[in-house]
């Protein structure tokens, strides 16, 4: 009977960059054979007994005399990701136990997690990676106009290795104003609810509608159409350039026209009119009888709201432009008021492209042909979605913020989806049933992507709490928090922030004249100091009185005069302090990384729209 390898046991996880040893241990029968193969990505083996690699074919050739042999592997220390491939080999006369198969999440096997063999063959892999980056940086998520010069930012860049911790240590991240005749001031120290972290995610290229959704829920602009297109057309002409009002992608409808029949008709598909019909009517429109009409025509109110009737024909037979023919005959009295809708109403028609020519600017082009009339007042809807596409939903949860960035709506965030109706509104028994929902995200059946047994990105779709416009396609936004819960969630980083400070640098100057009881001083600069905000000290300045204030600058950078609260007597060439406000703020605290992701250069960043106010 054939002696069995029960397991092969090891330490499968990824390898730091630095040296390390791993044990391993193989149970079996006693006298079960096998022989034990590593090689690196350079195609050498590992000697078990100098415990090198080399490029001369080497293996461990042995067998188990107890219940357990043991023995160890020496990683070595490398500069660029490598990976190790083992394959543990049962001799002839020795089996493995039966295979037990794992899988990813893409359906790919996974060689770690599965036990056993159906062959002589168990084969591993280990992933050996060189240290990740975790940066701490300053960002101001609304861009907020010379906030941060970013050719002068200072970052802090923190070294740990894939999936490990790294010991508390100190940081300093600095950021300047971008214009010299503007200061900081802090508005509070700093803490871990400051620190911003989000992912890029790029938008796909169509949003996807949702059950219940109105995807068109406001009208946001209007125009006039210029000219005749009662005989249908796929391009329009407006009063204005389309662009100062319509949007690709925009629902269209019409306005209604009522025009008055001059004489009955009995059984006919013919009707004239009081007014030219091309003036009130196209092909296709849809006769109505108007709200609140005249009801002495209630044979025709019935057969319109029972009948499909349109307009077929105008002046069918070239001799009257007051005449129109529909496509059934109808009976209706003399004077009786009929309203037409156009069938752009009826069936979904949208702004295809503006100047589609490019020598029209009141130009655009539909999604299908439609017959309008001139004067007609067209109303476009822009297209928003809850639903869109993105590249990867893999750290996307429900909550997250979206930060400031192209077409995204201000206040966006990843949101459940549900349709409400609301029974008994305003009374006792008033209550909200759920008609349609859907979840913040969903994978939409696509298979994610595995790297080297992580998973990486999952394609799917996201959903808002607000709906977006159709110009987010294609955009890339930036999900995520605030918050050492968020950096986790977005990063896959565990941190902890301890003994944060935020502190302005000190501004001086020197006096370039001197000055007798006065309150203006010449100074060699006045830049980073604000009136009303800076105080001043320095020799010569009373100091039996609180330090004065800054009234004034009669200029707001360079050489120029300073107006303080209070006389000075001061001497030429005297450096003067000037305190609460300054160009340059630094932030400083310890930070302890927990347990890191695998994302090689991942940023945390503090808000410093949170932290400073610029003037």
């Amino acid at each position: 009977m054939a002696k069995i390898l029960t397991s092969f046991n090891l330490d499968f996880s990824d390898l730091p960059a630095a040296t390390t040893n791993r044990q391993f241990t193989i149970t079996g029968d006693i006298d079960a054979e096998f022989y034990l193969e590593i090689t690196n990505a350079a195609g050498n083996y590992y000697n078990f007994t100098t415990n090198l690699f080399q490029v001369a074919k080497t293996s461990l050739d042995d067998k188990i005399n107890k219940s357990t042999y043991k023995g160890n592997i020496t990683f070595p220390t490398v500069t660029s990701a490598t990976q190790y491939n083992i394959n543990f080999w049962a001799k002839v006369g020795t089996e493995h136990a039966d295979y037990i198969e794992a899988r990813f999440a893409d359906n790919s096997v996974d060689i770690n997690s599965s036990t056993g063999s159906n062959s002589l063959l168990i084969q591993k892999v280990i992933y050996q990676y060189v240290d990740l980056t975790l940066t701490l940086s300053t960002y101001s998520p609304n861009s907020i106009a010379n906030i941060i010069k970013s050719s002068s930012k200072v970052d802090s860049e923190i070294k740990v290795s894939r999936f490990k911790s790294a010991a508390t240590q100190a940081f300093t991240i600095s950021c300047e104003v971008d214009n010299a005749a503007q200061s900081y001031q802090i508005r509070k120290q700093p803490t871990a609810d400051d620190i911003l972290t989000f992912n890029q995610l790029t938008i796909g290229s169509a949003a996807e509608l949702l059950p219940g959704e109105d995807e068109y829920p406001d009208i946001s602009n209007t125009d006039t159409v210029d000219g005749d297109f009662t005989a249908g057309s796929t391009k329009i002409v407006m009063d204005t350039d389309v662009a100062d009002k319509i949007t690709v992608g925009d629902k269209i409808t019409a306005s209604t026209a009522t025009n008055i029949v001059a004489g009955a008709t009995s059984d006919s598909n013919r009707i004239v009119f009081d007014n030219v019909a091309s003036t009130k009517c196209a092909v296709g429109d849809i006769l109505t009888f108007p709200a609140g009409g005249s009801t002495e025509d209630e044979a025709l109110d019935k057969t319109l709201s029972k009948f499909h009737i349109f307009v077929t024909h105008l002046d069918p037979d070239g001799d009257n432009a007051r005449e129109i023919q529909v496509n059934q005959a109808i009976s209706c009295a003399d004077d009786a008021v009929i309203t037409f809708n156009p069938i752009i109403n009826a069936a979904l028609t949208t702004v295809a492209a503006l100047d589609p020519d490019g020598d029209n600017t009141k130009e655009f082009s539909l999604s299908t042909s439609r017959n309008l009339v001139d004067g007609t007042t067209l109303s476009f809807s822009n297209r928003k979605n809850y639903q869109w596409p993105v590249d990867d939903i893999k750290s996307v949860l429900e909550d997250m913020q979206v930060f400031p960035s192209g077409n995204i709506l201000t206040e966006t965030e990843i949101a459940n989806y549900e349709d409400t109706v609301t029974l008994n509104e305003g009374t006792r028994k008033e209550s909200i049933i759920i008609v349609n929902s859907a979840p913040f995200k969903t994978t939409k059946n696509q298979t994610p992507t595995i790297t080297n047994g992580v998973l990486t990105t999952q394609a799917g779709n996201i959903v808002f709490n607000k709906q977006q416009p159709l110009s987010l396609a294609s955009d890339v936004i930036y999900v995520g928090g605030y918050g050492t819960k968020k950096i986790l969630e977005a990063k896959d980083y565990d941190i902890k922030f301890t003994n944060l400070k935020i502190e302005l640098d000190t501004i001086t100057t020197t006096t370039t004249a001197a000055v007798v009881n006065s309150t203006t001083i010449p100074v060699a600069s006045v830049n980073g100091i604000l009136p009303g905000v800076s105080t001043v000290s320095g020799i010569g300045i009373n100091a039996s009185v609180a330090d004065p204030t800054v009234n004034s600058r009669n200029v707001t950078s360079g050489a120029g005069d300073l107006i303080l609260s209070a006389p000075q007597n001061l001497e030429s060439g005297v450096t003067l302090t000037f305190a609460n406000a300054g160009q340059k703020a630094t932030i400083t605290g310890d930070v302890e990384i927990l347990r890191a992701g695998y994302r090689a250069s991942p940023f945390v960043r503090f808000d410093v729209e949170k932290l400073l106010s610029i003037t």
